[in-house]
């Protein structure tokens, strides 16, 4: 009887280890990797940028770029772009809580890095700030061809993170981001910089 108790209560403990130990593994949360991620937004002029982060390095990409370093501990986005920029966000849930830095950057948001080039095969119209005409864009491959005035220009362009593009090579630099459903452009002619938001047709 003695032997038969204390193996009933050798089972029960043994069930409840693994139990604990399945509870465990069941709600471990995984590691938030900060690189599958990126951070998109207006700067104080209303200029977009965004700001894309790998293994090794940040960048913050306007309408030209700036490498940069950071870190990620404990939630906390550390960034440092050439000294010209230094910033903070504080990430939980998936989401910026909050952010310490220079005014120049106006909002932001956490966007997760799609699967694929959301502007491929897409059009999207809206005009320059500096321009009376409205512009059309049609995105395919890895090229755009934006349309202003009866005037076409067809211009290759690199991908960022799926969701944003940037004129590939050559003077007066062009970038395009995604956010909130809208395309925000920013675009530069020396000594001129100019932006615009263009909808989806």
């Amino acid at each position: 009887m003695i032997i038969m108790k204390n193996s009933l209560k050798m089972l029960t403990v043994l069930l409840l280890m693994i139990l604990v130990s399945c509870k465990k593994k069941e709600f471990e949360p995984d590691a938030f990797d900060i690189t599958k991620f990126s951070i998109v937004g207006k700067l104080s002029s209303g200029i977009p940028y965004i700001i894309s982060l790998d293994s090794e390095k940040a960048v913050l990409t306007h309408y030209s770029a700036a490498a940069g370093k950071y870190s990620f501990i404990d939630g906390l986005l550390s960034l440092n772009f050439t000294d010209e920029v230094i910033c903070s966000f504080v990430i939980e849930n998936g989401s910026i809580k909050s952010y310490k830095g220079p005014v120049i950057i106006n909002t932001y948001e956490l966007v997760k890095i799609p699967a694929t080039n959301q502007l491929d095969g897409k059009t999207f119209k809206g005009s320059w700030n500096n321009s009376a005409y409205l512009s059309e864009l049609k995105f395919s491959g890895t090229q755009y061809t934006e349309t202003t005035n009866n005037q076409q220009s067809i211009i290759n362009y690199t991908l960022i993170n799926n969701l944003a593009v940037k004129k590939a090579e050559g003077a007066n630099p062009r970038v395009f981001i995604l956010m909130n459903n809208k395309l925000e452009g920013v675009g530069h002619n020396s000594p001129n910089t100019f932006w615009g938001t263009f909808s989806k047709e």
